[in-house]
């Protein structure tokens, strides 16, 4: 799944080809794909123009005219490719007309990702963005995150995937953190000491950054706007790299599970705070 420097990537690409652009088609190929209903998104869309592009923990959300709000979730395989209408696309679930004739194809082979159209004021509870937890490189700073982990217990792991928590961390970039602020993601909470915290909070905003800079992951599915692939996968220091030797001491990298999601640990430089 597209995580928080993947979605900041494709929403920085749809700022410079978007803003301006009028809606003159749509079309649906999975109706089950758009929310209240293909039929209201297409009603309403029509003739909006595009004001803004941004993003909310993995959403990525369209500012239109009159109030509305186009959100689009990736989930698992989704793509967004900016093309010439009627280029050939494999997987197309929707495919967004402008009136320049160039298009937006929404492409999804496991068609989990989500379209959402309604008015600002109704948008976050309609797609649960109101549930969602604070942007890490946004409204996080270290005192913040020292308060939110404040008398919480449970694995560490398990805390950094939560979106109600801090919004946009996926499995990537919470082994990335982990490894970073030295770590092991099956440490608990309440053991952690103030140290530990303090590293884990700077290793969290730099792996994110790190990821926009180098225009994310794309290891599985990912790629940009243009069909371009992120160049990130070349620089991650734990995440997928199951026997390979730790770039930091030498000792070969083991695969768990935790949380429910394969994970990539240091046994040397990892410390199990328990």
């Amino acid at each position: 799944m597209p995580e928080l420097p993947e979605v900041e990537t494709i929403v920085r690409e749809l700022r410079e080809t978007a803003i301006g652009k009028k809606f003159w088609g749509l079309e649906g190929r999975v109706k089950s794909t758009f929310i209240p209903s293909f039929d209201v998104v297409k009603d309403q869309l029509l003739g909006l123009r595009i004001l803004n592009v941004t993003r909310r923990g993995k959403f990525i959300v369209f500012e239109l005219d009159r109030h509305m709000r186009l959100v689009i979730h990736l989930r698992m395989s989704g793509r967004l490719l900016w093309k010439k209408l009627y280029r050939k696309e494999s997987h197309v679930r929707a495919v967004f007309v402008f009136s320049d004739a160039t298009a937006l194809y929404f492409c999804d082979a496991r068609k989990f990702g989500r379209i959402w159209l309604a008015h600002k004021d109704e948008i976050d509870a309609l797609t649960g963005m109101d549930r969602l937890g604070v942007e890490p490189l946004q409204d996080l700073d270290e005192d913040l995150f020292m308060k939110m982990l404040r008398g919480k217990r449970g694995i560490l792991k398990n805390t950094l995937l939560r979106q109600d928590m801090i919004a946009g961390i996926g499995n990537i970039y919470a082994d990335e953190s982990c490894f970073r602020s030295g770590l092991h993601p099956q440490s608990r909470l309440e053991a952690l000491r103030k140290e530990d915290k303090e590293r884990l909070f700077e290793a969290i905003v730099h792996c994110l950054k790190e990821g926009i800079q180098h225009c994310g992951v794309s290891m599985t599915d990912f790629i940009g706007t243009r069909g371009e692939l992120g160049k990130h996968q070349d620089y991650l220091k734990i995440y997928g790299r199951k026997d390979d030797p730790c770039y930091t001491c030498g000792t070969t990298i083991e695969k768990m599970v935790v949380a429910g999601r394969g994970t990539f640990v240091c046994p040397q430089c990892q410390k199990l705070r328990k």
